[in-house]
């Protein structure tokens, strides 16, 4: 690792770490990389390398840098899931099952993809079951990172649309207790932070404890609004709307869903808002 280029660079173009690090991660993400060569996700030293005009090859051994193509698929298969775009995300996750994946997080992060994909498509749980127990047993058995409680997540969903609310509900709830305690650091934090968010709220209002659900989209939104990610807000403020029992706010909250849905083109949350509004 030339982690020397990396600083040297830093320097030259007259960059604080506060500076370099802005919007991307936090100074001390850098600082930990710079003075103790503990290095980000290869997603943050790609953006860290890309403000600083330097390749990911002059920094990283040539393996770390193999995983980048996937790791850029990887981000688009997230995005899919937000904008409900799940067959797509199947048919990507499905191009890029043999391509290596040397970095943990990028084993992490293929195999929590892999897992809603196949819980949000309704695969035997077997399958969805068979992804999260990687994360939890074995890439992250320590559960240091947000990947055990997506992968908690995920589990949820697949027992909850197996049926078996039981099951579903002690999977949620490790979620529901660990979401105040999660980072924010990063927008890729951000958007699963709110994801768990949003999952974990879809499963309490279809439980009928609505009280649960709207504290957890409450707290989705108050995440989306102070960091300015607008991606899940549609999804939530729909969900808001089909818990409401006051007409004029239900109307409200359709009217925001509807614009969010367009301004990040969810053109199937669009179909479900449209559906739900002329069946009302």
């Amino acid at each position: 690792m030339n982690i020397e280029l990396f600083i040297a660079r830093r320097k030259a173009l007259g960059l604080s770490q506060k500076a370099l690090s802005d919007g991307i991660c936090t100074q001390a993400t850098l600082s930990k990389f710079e003075n103790n060569g503990k290095a980000p996700a290869i997603r943050i030293v790609a953006q860290l390398c890309q403000r600083l005009h330097l390749q990911l090859e002059d920094v990283f051994p040539t393996e770390r840098v193999a995983d980048a193509a996937v790791l850029k698929e990887l981000g688009q298969i997230e995005f899919d899931l937000i904008t409900s775009e799940f067959d797509d995300a199947e048919t990507r996750l499905n191009r890029i099952t043999d391509k290596p994946r040397h970095d943990l997080e990028t084993k992490l992060q293929y195999c929590f993809l892999k897992g809603y994909v196949a819980a949000l498509n309704q695969h035997p749980i077997s399958d969805v079951l068979f992804n999260f127990d990687q994360i939890i047993t074995d890439l992250d058995e320590q559960h240091a990172t947000i990947y055990t409680q997506l992968a908690y997540c995920g589990t949820g969903i697949a027992y909850q649309n197996n049926h078996e609310p039981d099951k579903a509900k002690y999977y949620f709830e490790k979620v529901r207790q660990a979401l105040p305690s999660l980072s924010l650091e990063t927008t890729a934090s951000v958007w699963r932070v709110v994801n768990l968010a949003y999952y974990t709220g879809n499963f309490y209002a279809e439980i009928g404890e609505n009280a649960i659900s709207e504290r957890l989209l409450a707290y989705a939104i108050k995440i989306c609004a102070e960091s300015h990610v607008t991606f899940y807000v549609a999804k939530i403020k729909f969900l808001q709307a089909r818990l409401s029992t006051d007409a004029q706010q239900v109307q409200d909250l359709l009217n925001d869903a509807t614009a969010f849905a367009r301004i990040n083109n969810n053109q199937q949350l669009l179909k479900k808002i449209t559906n739900y509004s002329n069946s009302r």
